[in-house]
């Protein structure tokens, strides 16, 4: 029961990393980006694959609590497909530049 609650609660986690990487409404991301002195394509980058890594293995939580089998290739190709899908709109409006 702790590990499917745990789980659910990552994902609630992850979700709110994601968005609060592109709006900056989450406290702890909000800092991360202020006080981090890297670049802001590289910033993005780490908030999301931290955000989609909380949301795969929450999932992989509950779904293992409830007796599925999973490998874990399959959750760090999970994971990268994710932060691609999720890069691919501000690659588009042209964060990745420098001004």
């Amino acid at each position: 029961m702790i590990k499917k609650i745990l789980g659910w609660l990552l994902v609630a986690h992850g979700i709110i990393c994601i968005l609060g990487a592109f709006f900056p409404f989450y406290p702890p991301v909000f800092l991360f980006f202020w006080f981090s002195r890297i670049h802001f394509a590289i910033n993005l980058i780490i908030v999301l694959v931290l955000g989609a890594s909380q949301i795969v293995f929450g999932i992989y939580l509950v779904l293992k609590k409830m007796g599925g089998q999973i490998r874990w290739y399959w959750l760090v190709t999970i994971i990268v497909i994710l932060v691609l899908l999720l890069l691919v709109f501000p690659a588009l409006e042209g964060l990745f530049t420098r001004f």
